[in-house]
């Protein structure tokens, strides 16, 4: 009788769970990065441990997020690569760097990965 108690338990435990569908698996290396934001645009956040945890499961779904006016943004958003006015900071975290990007509308530069500000030299601008 114990044993069937148990086994009822058990099963009413986990028939909860049957019902909820499968989360995707995380992506990883470049699969992350290879659906973001629109082009000429980055993800920036005022905190760096704000945006490693938004883009903690690419910029896909980063992007996504940000794309739902619901959702928690974590003080982050989408920026113009011709909104950035210069680089701030840079850090190495682990095997991974950052740069705070200067922006004309806030005092708080916003965090990017490293490279992602980079944009083409104006028109006619004289190169290095």
């Amino acid at each position: 009788m114990p044993l069937r108690v148990a086994a009822l338990a058990l099963g009413l435990c986990a028939l909860p769970a049957l019902g909820q569908p499968a989360k995707a698996p995380a992506r990883s290396g470049p699969d992350r990065k290879a659906a973001g934001p629109g082009t000429g645009q980055v993800i920036g956040c005022p905190s760096l441990a704000n945006y490693r945890m938004l883009m903690h499961d690419g910029a896909a779904a980063a992007a996504a997020l940000l794309a739902d006016p619901k959702a928690d943004h974590l003080g982050c958003t989408l920026v113009t690569r011709s909104e950035i006015t210069g680089l701030v900071d840079r850090v190495t975290l682990g095997d991974r760097s950052y740069e705070c990007a200067g922006l004309p509308t806030t005092t708080a530069c916003h965090w990017m990965e490293a490279g992602a500000a980079a944009r083409p030299a104006p028109a006619g601008a004289p190169k290095r």
